[in-house]
C-alpha cells in the first residue's frame, strides 16, 4: 500500500528525503457518503487526500450548510497550530482515500525546517488562496459568473492532480452541492447551468463537466490562474 511519503513523491508538492516517521503512515478508506471528522471535533488529526471526492462544510444553526471547499488529491484538511473544536466536517462524496496524520507531528515537521516543510507552507497558502476567492466568489460575483468561476478553479485543480483534460472532467457533485458551495438555490443553480448551456459556455449533465467555451467562461468570470499555482 502507498504510504504518505511516496504519495508526496509522486504529487505536485513533493516531499524531500525527510524522515518524519508519520511519512510512513498508509491512507485509510471511506465508503461515499461517510463523515470523516465532525465539526466540533477536538481530535488531533488533520487529513491528506489521496483519492477521491469529499466536501468540506459548517453547519449552520438553522439545519443548512455552507460547503466551504471540495478537497481533491493532495489537498491538506484541517491544518490548524492550535488545540480547539473543528470549525467543519469533512464527508465523503465518492470512495475516499486519506491519510490520517496528527497535528503536532505535522507541526513539528514544519518547525524542524527542510524541503518538507517549505512544501506543507506552500500547499497551506495555496489553500488559503482558494478560500479566499471562494469568499469573493459568494460575496461578489453574481450567480453565472460564480458558478463559472467555481468549474474553471475545479477544472484547474483537477488536471493538476491529473484528473482533468481539454476541459472534461468528471464531477460527482449534485446541484443541491452546488447550491451550498456556491450560495444559491437548487432552483437557481439548475436555471443558471440552463443559460450556461445555452450560450455554448459550459455543460454539466449526468456528472460529466464540460467547458464548451473556456476562452468565454475565463472573461465573464474574470478568472486568474495564479492563485492556483505551487511552487516554492
Amino acid at each position: 500500500m502507498q504510504t504518505l511519503l511516496q504519495f508526496m513523491h509522486s504529487h505536485p508538492v513533493r516531499a524531500g528525503p525527510e524522515r518524519n516517521g508519520f511519512l510512513g503512515v498508509v491512507a485509510k478508506s471511506y465508503k461515499p457518503h461517510s463523515i470523516v471528522c465532525h465539526q466540533g471535533d477536538e481530535d488531533d488529526r488533520l487529513f491528506i487526500v489521496k483519492s477521491g471526492w469529499a466536501l468540506l462544510y459548517r453547519d449552520l444553526p438553522n439545519g443548512g450548510r455552507q460547503i466551504v471547499d471540495t478537497p481533491v488529491r493532495g489537498d491538506i484538511v484541517g491544518f490548524r497550530f492550535v488545540e480547539g473544536p473543528r470549525y467543519a466536517s469533512l464527508s465523503a462524496i465518492t470512495e475516499l482515500a486519506v491519510f490520517d496524520v496528527s497535528r503536532k507531528e505535522l507541526t513539528d515537521a514544519i518547525f524542524a525546517g527542510g524541503l518538507l516543510a517549505k512544501e506543507i507552507a506552500c500547499s497551506l497558502g495555496r489553500l488559503n488562496a482558494i478560500l479566499a476567492e471562494h469568499l469573493a466568489n459568494i460575496g461578489r460575483r453574481n450567480a453565472m459568473t460564480r458558478t463559472a468561476h467555481f468549474f474553471l478553479e475545479l477544472e484547474e485543480r483537477l488536471s493538476i492532480a491529473g484528473m482533468s483534460a481539454q476541459g472534461r472532467y468528471d464531477c460527482p457533485l449534485t446541484q443541491h452541492d452546488l447550491a451550498d458551495i456556491l450560495g444559491l438555490t437548487a432552483v437557481h443553480v439548475n436555471r443558471t447551468l440552463r443559460e450556461l448551456r445555452a450560450d455554448d459556455l459550459l455543460s454539466f449533465k449526468a456528472g460529466h463537466v464540460q467547458l464548451i467555451d473556456r476562452k468565454k467562461l475565463v472573461k465573464m468570470a474574470g478568472f486568474d490562474n495564479e492563485y492556483l499555482r505551487y511552487g516554492l
